[in-house]
């Protein structure tokens, strides 16, 4: 059986005060294409289709043409909600729905959905988990001490009907490989210590498992259990990543047979590094060759010494689209990769934490005064030593 797996659409987004909406409206035509071209039985999609339990009117519309769109080409959608989805939400008017070939998982009820899909070589058995928290599953096992995620999600699998054929999984959670950390990207939620955290081995006895919640496109250890990423870049952090879906091959009795399939964006997302007069010179140049780079989402960090007058709106003469200003003068360097690893994220006290948060988002470190107020809040709420106790 052949089908598309997506992930973290996130419709709706804004990346530094600035709607991608047109970018999405132009994202899921290209999959709409993807899916005229490579006609799939199935596209799954694999969590935060929006980017807010609150989603704007723009994006809920957005989603709503996408789906009447396929629905009209009779391709089947099997829809499970991520951690930045209302799942009561998402799931409004699910039965008419499904009975369109939308099928939509927004809240775990107990049991965990399941649909069987026939192709030449017989059935495939799709099972639609919605992000899990630990509080959505205990009631449901009262006789179990379920104390992390990965047990709650542990016990809702064991649970499930196995059905027919090859077995797919559609979830939305924070999974790794014995441990090991994963490619993550900045616009993802840092994960506090490890309580989020299942490993790959809890998803043992699924022919192939359809990921979404973190934005890199990866496979999870050694078995069938990938990652889409997401279809646009959503952080500085994600530039120069290939975005797209991934197109998978599932035969009977072999294993499944993952490619990436590239979706073009409608603007891409760089960093760039100089001097004033230089960067400006360059985009000069770009606008003489008609080249879109110019347009490009732009992280632009200035490394002039002196002061410079009105930096952003000069720019913006020659590069409409930049999100983001910082600047480098000799200073710890900005823009690389914000996120913390979590050895590190365990034994930073919070004045470290927030002075790291302070310089990635102001591009400068705080003075003197500032950390020692930040050192005094910490203090008081005795956060200061507390990892360490």
């Amino acid at each position: 059986m052949k089908f598309i797996h997506l992930a973290d659409l996130h419709l709706g987004k804004r990346v530094h005060e600035i709607s991608l909406i047109r970018d999405q409206e132009v994202m899921l035509q290209s999959i709409r294409d993807l899916c005229a071209k490579e006609k799939p039985e199935a596209l799954l999609i694999a969590g935060d289709v929006f980017d807010k339990a609150i989603p704007s009117l723009e994006a809920v519309r957005l989603l709503e043409t996408f789906l009447e769109d396929l629905s009209r080409t009779g391709l089947t959608v099997f829809l499970v909600a991520g951690n930045h989805d209302s799942g009561e939400r998402l799931a409004f008017g699910s039965a008419f729905f499904g009975s369109h070939g939308i099928h939509v998982a927004g809240v775990y009820e107990g049991r965990v959905e399941r649909f069987v899909l026939q192709d030449s070589q017989g059935p495939v058995t799709l099972h639609l988990l919605p992000f899990i928290r630990l509080s959505d599953v205990r009631k449901f096992f009262p006789d179990r001490e379920l104390e992390s995620v990965e047990a709650g999600v542990a016990a809702v699998l064991s649970s499930i009907e196995r059905g027919p054929g090859r077995h797919v999984l559609v979830a939305h959670q924070f999974v790794t490989a014995r441990g090991m950390e994963p490619l993550r990207s900045d616009s993802e939620i840092l994960q506090v210590g490890l309580a989020d955290e299942i490993d790959a081995s809890v998803f043992a006895g699924f022919d192939y498992v359809a990921l979404g919640h973190l934005h890199r496109r990866q496979q999870v250890g050694p078995g069938p259990v990938h990652y889409a990423g997401s279809p646009l870049a959503y952080s500085f952090s994600e530039a120069g990543q290939v975005k797209g879906a991934l197109l998978v091959d599932l035969p009977q009795g072999g294993d499944a047979r993952v490619s990436q399939l590239p979706l073009a964006p409608l603007h891409s997302m760089r960093r760039v590094r100089g001097k004033i007069e230089e960067l400006i010179g360059q985009g000069h140049e770009l606008e003489e060759q008609g080249d879109p780079a110019r347009l490009d989402y732009l992280e632009v960090t200035l490394t002039d010494e002196g002061a410079v007058t009105d930096p952003m709106n000069r720019l913006k003469t020659v590069y409409p689209n930049i999100m983001r200003l910082l600047f480098d003068r000799g200073l710890e360097e900005i823009g690389e990769d914000a996120l913390i690893d979590q050895d590190s994220f365990q034994t930073m006290d919070l004045a470290d934490l927030f002075s790291r948060f302070f310089l990635e988002q102001a591009g400068r470190p705080l003075t003197e005064s500032q950390l020692a107020v930040v050192q005094e809040v910490a203090e008081k709420t005795g956060a200061i030593g507390e990892t360490d106790r």
